[in-house]
């Protein structure tokens, strides 16, 4: 049981580094709302480290993000707990196909994302094998724990995220997101960088800019 935990407590310091580097920089902040403007290495990087969470395609998760700030808490809503259920939210029911195009028009002219979008599950499936081959704690710590995570906690993220058809900051979102928990704040201002002292990610992208460190980056000055 001892071993258990240490491969999960390791997975979990794996899947912060992913949900900072790849979730919440690479997918939320640079392609979803154009906070920065990433690299196109950098934007390989975190859309291979995004593959190997539960957070499934790149350009649906972009694309319902979108639609989830255009439509919040309506009927048009796909993560509404309000509406669709805590439940479903939780378990990401929603479908990527259903998207309307102009909420992905910008990722549809990209390459490196509709090349993620259609083999990620081929380079998941990849990385989970490699990780078999190397030994059992290796695929716990960089792929199971990651993808179970991944999975949950962008549902949770959203299921959690709004209350009484509105957004609500929550300290355990904080816990699984890096920091993003600050959920009214964004959808009040989506294109603030730092949503709160405490936003790990944003922390991250201001200590970079001050410093004149891209990390990566075109540019990290707010659109």
């Amino acid at each position: 049981m001892l071993e258990l935990l240490t491969y999960i407590f390791f997975g979990f310091i794996w899947y912060q580094f992913i949900a900072i580097f790849g979730i919440s920089i690479g997918l939320h902040r640079s392609l979803c709302h154009k906070q920065v403007e990433l690299s196109k290495v950098y934007e390989v990087f975190a859309l291979f480290l995004v593959t190997l969470t539960g957070a499934r395609s790149p350009l649906g998760w972009i694309g319902a993000h979108k639609l989830h700030h255009a439509t919040a808490d309506t009927a048009d809503d796909p993560h509404s707990p309000d509406i669709k259920g805590f439940w479903n939210v939780l378990f990401n029911r929603w479908d990527c196909e259903s998207i309307p195009r102009k909420y992905i028009k910008d990722e549809l002219k990209n390459s490196r994302v509709m090349f993620f979008h259609q083999y990620w599950k081929h380079i998941h499936l990849s990385a989970a094998l490699i990780a078999l081959l190397i030994g059992i704690d290796v695929f716990l710590i960089f792929i199971a724990v990651p993808f179970i995570l991944g999975f949950l906690g962008y549902g949770f993220f959203n299921a959690a995220g709004h209350k009484d058809f509105r957004p609500r900051t929550n300290k355990w979102i904080n816990i699984l997101s890096a920091g993003e928990g600050f959920h009214d704040v964004h959808h009040h201002q989506p294109s603030q960088v730092r949503l709160h002292k405490y936003d790990l990610a944003g922390f991250i992208l201001e200590t970079l800019n001050k410093r004149g460190s891209s990390y990566g980056s075109k540019s990290l000055q707010k659109k």
